[in-house]
């Protein structure tokens, strides 16, 4: 098979300096070139990959091709870089022909992973991104093995809501994302139950991420907070701190207590960098308290393992 790549630079930045404006602008591009490619291959620096993941993944709803995300832990042209396998890796994926590989997909190290359920384990590792809290779409090597299951559970996604975009004039995409308006905070002992209200009246915060104990059972003394930004129509997404823990508000007496009175919206399973671009493009499109609860809570592109709901 013959490959006829060309090469766009659309921004040369450390991934750690990614903003939402790049994420789009890497959207638009791919939508400019849909009709002229047959893939799409992004290299993106490893700190934020999962986060462009999965912010491409819900932009790109019905997208019909594959947009493989690869970078390098170890920089071309250093001794020991890593770059070339995984680039050429993803070239081998995108032109794949036995399995109907489409939409946002990580090529890293020896995994293929969907793009919302990225998530970087290690510093030092060529192999640094695990499949978070679900299984790999397939292992890559000198062979590589697809999970046909969870591919087809990946695919079959795109077209959940609008047909598969066969041309550029039927993508569906939204492309925005509002990160500015989202507060993400970490629960410790004695957090103060004021910094919800200051944030929302001084700051302009709209939306909260809070890593709340156990399964998602923050501190009772936090519930005014929390009855606060009910009142004020402000969606708090309650997830984990635990690196392999679901939040269902169904384990322990403080999440049970948000459940019943519809304080928060638990984040099950899904990972933080899947949550927080999910949450900001929600917001971008001006979506209301009540659509967002209902959207945050639905599994929109694999972000959220069902069976993990009824925990």
């Amino acid at each position: 098979m013959e490959i006829k790549p060309s090469i766009i630079e659309l921004f040369n930045v450390d991934s750690s300096n990614i903003q939402p404006e790049n994420w789009t602008a890497i959207v638009e591009k791919i939508q400019e070139k849909y009709d002229d490619f047959d893939s799409f291959v992004v290299l993106h620096g490893t700190n934020t990959m999962g986060y462009t993941a999965s912010a491409l993944s819900f932009a790109l709803e019905n997208i019909n091709k594959p947009v493989i995300m690869t970078g390098a832990q170890v920089p071309l042209g250093y001794l020991g870089t890593d770059a070339v396998t995984n680039l050429v890796n993803s070239l081998r994926l995108a032109v794949w022909e036995y399995h109907d590989v489409k939409g946002v997909i990580a090529v890293f190290g020896s995994k293929i992973i969907s793009g919302t359920r990225v998530k970087k384990g290690t510093d030092f590792d060529y192999d640094p991104f695990n499949s978070f809290q679900a299984g790999a779409l397939g292992q890559i090597g000198r062979f590589m093995r697809i999970d046909e299951a969870a591919l087809r559970k990946h695919v079959n996604y795109l077209s959940k809501y609008k047909p598969l975009a066969i041309q550029s004039r039927v993508l569906s995409v939204k492309k925005d994302f509002d990160t500015k308006s989202i507060a993400s905070l970490t629960e410790f002992p004695g957090m103060s139950v004021d910094l919800f209200k200051s944030l929302v009246e001084n700051n302009g915060i709209k939306a909260f991420i809070f890593r709340a104990f156990g399964a998602g059972d923050p501190s009772a003394h936090l519930f005014p907070a929390f009855e606060y930004l009910k009142t004020k129509k402000i969606p708090i997404i309650v997830t984990t701190q635990a690196p392999g823990g679901v939040a269902s508000f169904q384990v322990n007496e403080t999440g049970q207590y948000l459940k019943e009175h519809d304080l928060a919206i638990p984040a099950f399973d899904m990972s933080m960098e899947s949550m927080t671009a999910k949450l900001a493009w929600l917001l971008a499109q001006k979506m209301d308290y009540e659509q967002i609860k209902i959207k945050m809570s639905e599994d929109l592109h694999g972000e959220i393992n069902i069976e993990n709901e009824l925990i």
